[in-house]
């Protein structure tokens, strides 16, 4: 029911945008199925979210998380910069392109690293905050590839 009502509502929008984003947690049960013909979204999974996985397991796992926080603190800024200079959407895309680009393959090899060299029990809170990383990959780089594209959605959360 839900995603025929997404589909129909997602018709009706002007010829010639580019697809949707849905912005949401990883959850399953958050993006729509089964759309149908004619409709596209892009899915962005929120950075903040993953964050929070490290948040949750920094006491004990302070120096491999503070390497993950203060990475992603970086990715934060650099969009806080890209609001400052109130940057157009593809100023922005390219901006983080450059800045945060390097910063979440840095983060990429290093989760990689972890799992691959059995630095971390993958069962363990810190090698599952590792994996909804390396599940998630794609859709949490949303806004490394399309113009717009939200780190998170905060926003609507506080809203």
């Amino acid at each position: 029911m839900r995603a025929r009502i997404w589909a129909r509502l997602l018709r009706k929008r002007s010829q010639g945008l580019p697809a949707a984003v849905q912005m949401c947690d990883a959850l399953s049960r958050n993006p729509p199925k089964a759309l149908g013909e004619g409709v596209t979204i892009l899915l962005a999974n929120c950075l903040t979210h993953g964050r929070r996985q490290f948040v949750e397991v920094a006491g004990a796992f302070p120096d491999e998380c503070r390497f993950v926080l203060e990475t992603l603190g970086s990715v934060y800024a650099a969009d806080a910069e890209a609001r400052a200079k109130a940057m157009t959407p593809v100023e922005r895309l390219l901006f983080h392109q450059e800045r945060s680009g390097p910063l979440m393959e840095g983060l990429k090899k290093w989760f990689d690293g972890q799992l691959a060299e059995r630095k971390v029990e993958p069962n363990s809170g810190l090698g599952k905050a590792i994996q909804y990383f390396q599940n998630h990959w794609k859709a949490l780089r949303l806004f490394l590839r399309e113009a717009g594209a939200p780190l998170d959605n905060n926003v609507c959360e506080r809203a």
